[in-house]
């Protein structure tokens, strides 16, 4: 494929928006021959930090400019972004201009590119990784299964839908291969890219996607989910276009691919989305900061802090060794699930962890057993840490899980939040 000529001195975003509607355009022909000469567009929605936690937001530019990273606005909420590449294959010709970031309100912003995936991937963790400001938007598989029931599923019988389905027990490998660094992953890329010369760990894998009729997927989606566990660990979600034909593809860290031909209805898209997200963070806060019911006798914790848990009980119970594996790699330097702090046992599988999250360092009280982990965040911390938990959890440990978030059901603050968030609309 080949590096898309963004425009080099764009005089407004109207500008933008041409060049990558024609990219929509040139790249929607293309899969419909089966062959694009050009990478899609895709969008990253990342997430910062609310005034209403008592911390001071800081605009976009601050943050890219602190990672040494080039941004021209071109408008109050609008801006060019030049970068280096990074990762394997780099070169030092210096910084290119590598997409655009939109500013939707002092918390999220979404970065619009189309370089190819993994680079665009590599990227986007590269910048969070070396930035405690900021963090992806983490749409769980609950979050992702709630998109499927009220939005995606009615979008019509016959068009075609695809979910994509991903569960790795990374923690059930042998001690001999924890050599390999439990790093966050460098690209939710569509295609799979192992070889068979690669190591093979015997562990719990699955990888599985359903791309039929929208009306077929409803028929045999909960049987197939309540005969397998992986078929809960939803990864990615199709939205067929609403006003034309092609489709929009969103990953759990907040990635959202553009197959359809017009860029106005994938930024509407990015926007629905962010929406969405926003009202559940909102609603999490609420409930973990202010709502102070008591937690039901049997999700009780004995951790001694104040504030709502989240509780997320696994329906497998984890063997011991995983659980050692899982408590011995989650706190590395480097980990999926972002976290620091030095584990206290308690017993062969029982934890408590007063720690920290590496987004915005900000205090975090676990408890992990073999049975479930629950969490508390004190009041005026960021509520993105609960919804990277669950994603992390069904992926990587448990891919059927309940959850609560003090007395109320995971999922029905998820379904609230969707209501609540005014839908899809073309008019943003």
């Amino acid at each position: 494929m080949v590096l898309p000529a963004y425009p080099t001195t764009p005089k407004d975003r109207f500008e933008v928006y041409r060049f990558f509607n024609g990219l929509a355009v040139e790249g929607s022909e293309g899969l419909d021959r089966r062959r694009s000469r050009i990478p899609l567009v895709k969008s990253f929605l990342l997430e910062h930090v609310s005034s209403s936690g008592g911390r001071t937001p800081r605009p976009p530019q601050a943050i890219l400019q602190t990672l040494g990273v080039e941004v021209k606005p071109l408008d109050e909420s609008f801006m060019q972004v030049r970068d280096s590449d990074t990762g394997a294959g780099a070169n030092d010709s210096g910084p290119r201009t590598v997409g655009y970031v939109e500013q939707f309100n002092e918390r999220f912003f979404a970065y619009y590119t189309a370089d190819a995936a993994q680079t665009a991937t590599q990227r986007v963790n590269h910048w969070i990784t070396r930035s405690p400001d900021l963090d992806s938007a983490w749409f769980s598989s609950q979050v992702l299964q709630c998109l499927w029931d009220t939005d995606v599923s009615k979008r019509g019988d016959e068009r075609f839908g695809k979910l994509t389905f991903r569960h790795e027990s990374i923690f059930e490998m042998p001690e001999d291969a924890a050599d390999e660094q439990d790093t966050d992953p460098t690209g939710d890329v569509d295609e799979d890219t192992e070889t068979e010369d690669q190591p093979d760990f015997e562990r719990r894998r699955a990888r599985f996607q359903m791309v039929d009729r929208i009306g077929r997927i409803k028929d045999s989606l909960s049987n197939l989910q309540s005969d397998y566990a992986p078929l809960h660990a939803l990864y990615a979600l199709r939205f067929p276009s609403r006003v034309g034909r092609g489709s929009h593809d969103l990953y759990q860290q907040g990635r959202l691919t553009n197959r359809s031909d017009s860029f106005e209805e994938h930024r509407n898209m990015v926007r629905y989305l962010y929406r969405t997200y926003g009202a559940m963070l909102t609603q999490t806060e609420a409930t973990a900061w202010h709502h102070m019911e008591p937690t039901p006798a049997g999700l009780r914790t004995n951790i001694g802090a104040k504030g709502v848990p989240l509780i997320v009980q696994f329906k497998e119970e984890i063997s011991e060794p995983t659980f050692r594996h899982w408590v011995t790699r989650a706190f590395q330097k480097r980990n999926r699930f972002r976290l620091w702090g030095d584990p206290i046992w308690l017993g062969p599988t029982k934890v408590h962890v007063y720690g920290a999250d590496r987004h915005l360092w900000q205090p975090i009280n676990l408890e992990m057993t073999e049975k479930r982990l629950v969490a508390i965040l004190p009041q005026g911390t960021c509520g993105n840490t609960f919804h990277r938990l669950v994603t992390n959890i069904q992926t990587y440990v448990s891919p059927s899980i309940d959850a609560w978030l003090g007395g109320e059901p995971f999922k029905g603050l998820v379904d609230t939040s969707i209501a609540q968030s005014g839908g899809y609309t073309d008019e943003d």
